[in-house]
């Protein structure tokens, strides 16, 4: 093993011979300088972890304009200083290296959360902010890279946009919130940010309007999506759970419709309780459908029931 005291002309004037060489400074130990067959120098640190015994080997850079004899030894100067407080610096660069992107944490959200824990629906649009948002601007970062003002610039951007700006940002909150529990990172940026006023507007039919929508509604061809906003209006549901009812949720005794956990948004069965106006359009549907079966024993949706005629 070579040693000398190294200095710039001696790391010029070292000859390349049929193999790899290493010169060790003997005023910093650790320090050296790697001559290659080609002629190529470069910079090396080496040291032994503390705790594990491990040799480790750095290169710093070739020698160069960019980087002196001066600033490579002075580099090896900070690294042989963290060993020496216990750190591994070859470690950390690997880690580094290998910690999680923004893309790997869009995969997971999607594989361990979205996909198995939410609706379809939320799903296409969580995609939709991922694909068309979110990864164009952060794919290659790193999760623990990301940090607050990043996500501040990204809501600033879609100010003209609040609804939306306030949907990318709960779902970046959401992400960073799992990645926390997954420990790919300490905090959460996304946590705090101030979202923006979203102005809802409400519009209610008249007595005039109301009554031109029944008509229209009466008159339909397709009387199984009228019936669907027919339910909506007297019951308040969601579009899609009128076209999701089935006759099995209906209790006409009691004059309950009872949502399945798996169709609510809560996850949670729900018992809403039916209007006479409610139950007499239900009930008309049921005889159109197939009187001869027990209300129960079909698990078809009763919107999707074929009408007698």
């Amino acid at each position: 093993m070579a040693k000398a005291k190294l200095t710039k002309s001696l790391v010029e004037s070292i000859q390349p011979t049929d193999h790899d060489q290493v010169v060790w400074d003997t005023a910093l130990p650790g320090f050296g300088i790697r001559v290659k067959p080609t002629g190529v120098r470069s910079y090396v640190v080496q040291y032994r972890n503390r705790i594990t015994g491990q040799s480790k080997r750095k290169t710093l850079g070739q020698h160069g304009p960019l980087l002196t004899f001066d600033k490579a030894r002075k580099r090896a100067r900070v690294i042989l200083s963290e060993v020496l407080k216990g750190g591994d610096p070859v470690s950390q660069s690997q880690a580094a290296r290998r910690a999680p992107t923004m893309a790997d944490l869009v995969a997971d959200y999607l594989d361990r959360h979205a996909i198995p824990k939410k609706r379809p629906n939320s799903v296409r649009n969580d995609r939709l902010m991922l694909e068309n948002i979110i990864l164009p601007r952060f794919k290659s970062k790193k999760v623990e890279a990301v940090g607050r003002r990043d996500i501040e610039s990204l809501h600033v951007v879609m100010k003209d946009h609040p609804y939306q700006a306030n949907r990318v940002l709960a779902l970046l909150s959401k992400m960073f919130s799992l990645a926390v529990q997954w420990e790919w990172r300490a905090d959460n940026p996304a946590k705090g940010i101030e979202r923006y006023d979203e102005e809802k507007r409400e519009r209610w039919l008249n007595d005039d309007e109301l009554v031109r929508l029944l008509r229209v509604l009466a008159e339909h061809p397709n009387q199984r999506a009228a019936n669907a906003v027919l339910l909506q209006l007297l019951t308040g549901a969601r579009i899609g759970e009128a076209l999701r009812v089935e006759w099995a949720d209906i209790d006409f005794e009691r004059g309950l419709w009872i949502k399945p956990s798996h169709q609510t948004k809560q996850k949670k069965t729900e018992h809403l309780p039916l209007s006479p106006q409610a139950l007499q359009l239900l009930d008309g549907m049921r005889r159109q459908a197939e009187p001869e079966a027990p209300v129960s024993s079909s698990p078809a949706m009763l919107l999707a029931s074929p009408s007698r005629n």
